[in-house]
């Protein structure tokens, strides 16, 4: 599995934790930008 499908899987997952109020706009946030750098996503 590429890196893309793996950051896209976990971002998903992430996503429904901040849906259901399971974490806060701010640990999304954080996840989200130390998933970036792990998987090397560049957004422009």
């Amino acid at each position: 599995m590429d890196n893309n499908m793996k950051y896209s899987i976990q971002i998903a997952m992430l996503s429904q934790l901040l849906k259901l109020n399971m974490i806060s706009d701010k640990e999304f946030m954080a996840i989200k930008n130390e998933l970036m750098k792990k998987y090397k996503i560049i957004m422009p």
